[in-house]
């Protein structure tokens, strides 16, 4: 694997989640039609058996009928115009379920592909695609080519399974004069769907191969190069070091701002190693006191060295610690404390009168 160079590098990599997902809102999916192509026929085979009974004898009895008329029309446009209106209307009975039973299928196997992909972009007008030389770069590209190879293949094979059969039914065709309407029909049938049957196993191949290649080509497509990963990663996550900077900017606002929480905090109440919560009481209001700032392990440090710089009282009680630090900031603590954070209070008040000192009690 070769190692990606500064301008960009050979892509080897194979396209990241973002990069799938950014190529797939701009509509560019692995999608086979040949898969599209065997739903069809295997849509029309399925409604084709199940309706071929009932179908082939209501089409037998009213072509019947049809042509019976034909012989008593002289030449009256609007008898022949009327006939073939209702010819049509006949072929149109038989053939609607398979139309909507078949589009039916193409486009619920459509969305599977797709994933309920939808894209209003697709349907505005792209100046740009009514390039002649780009419409001729398309027509002449590498894609079409083997398109057209693929094709010219399958219906090449095609032909070759019809004619087949068809050279099969030619065994059958002297017995033919003294079958009636309805076995003649039977057996036209059968042959159709036999020929059919051979078709789709035919095109499952093709599909199965057109799979394989459809993605294939799709991901080599998107394949990346380190350099890829590495400016979609600055882009989607941004760039180390601006996040590194980021956080050291916002590690040291923290810090000023417990700073200053804890240069006007009454007392500083420690683990005393892991904990440290600062409480601030107003005497004027004689409120409950509120937690200002806490603190763990290095920022508990943090706010002892603090505390000794502002000369603000530092108290050891451990469990106390433990309990008002789960408490949210700038609340007033829950009277179950107050009877223990008095007692600190009252030996802060006490601290600060003449020839007291602070210290950690």
């Amino acid at each position: 694997m070769a190692e990606d160079g500064g301008g960009g590098g050979e892509k080897t990599q194979a396209p990241t989640a973002h990069k799938l997902q950014k190529a797939r809102e701009e509509g560019n999916i692995a999608q086979s039609r040949e898969l599209l192509l065997l739903v069809s026929l295997g849509a029309f085979l399925l409604m084709f058996i199940m309706t071929m009974a009932d179908s082939a004898e209501q089409f037998l009895v009213s072509m019947k009928d049809l042509m019976s008329r034909f012989w008593f029309v002289e030449g009256d446009t609007q008898v022949i115009y009327a006939l073939t209106q209702q010819a049509v209307s006949n072929g149109l009975v038989v053939s609607m379920p398979f139309m909507i039973f078949g589009s039916a299928a193409i486009i619920i196997c459509g969305i599977m592909q797709t994933g309920f992909l939808f894209r209003p972009q697709a349907l505005e007008i792209d100046i740009k695609r009514l390039s002649p030389m780009k419409g001729m770069k398309r027509v002449i590209s590498l894609n079409n080519i083997i398109e057209l190879l693929k094709n010219i293949i399958k219906i090449s094979v095609f032909s070759f399974v019809l004619y087949g059969v068809a050279y099969k039914t030619l065994d059958i065709s002297p017995m033919t004069e003294r079958w009636t309407e309805q076995q003649l029909l039977k057996e036209m049938a059968d042959w159709f769907v036999y020929a059919v049957f051979l078709v789709i196993i035919v095109q499952a191949g093709i599909t199965l191969l057109d799979e394989v290649w459809t993605r294939y080509r799709y991901f080599s497509k998107l394949k990346m190069s380190l350099q890829d990963i590495k400016d979609e990663t600055k882009q989607t996550e941004g760039d180390p070091l601006i996040k590194s900077r980021l956080r050291q900017i916002r590690l040291r606002r923290a810090r000023m701002q417990i700073k200053k929480a804890v240069q006007k905090a009454t007392v500083v109440i420690v683990n005393p190693t892991h904990y440290a919560v600062a409480l601030y009481y107003d005497t004027q209001k004689g409120a409950a006191p509120q937690l200002v700032a806490k603190g763990v392990d290095e920022l508990a440090f943090r706010m002892r060295e603090m505390a000794g710089e502002a000369k603000v009282p530092i108290v050891s009680n451990p469990p106390l610690a433990r309990s008002l630090y789960v408490l949210p900031l700038e609340t007033e603590i829950p009277e179950e404390f107050w009877k223990p954070v008095a007692a600190i209070i009252a030996y802060v008040i006490k601290l600060k009168t003449p020839g007291a000192r602070t210290g950690i009690y």
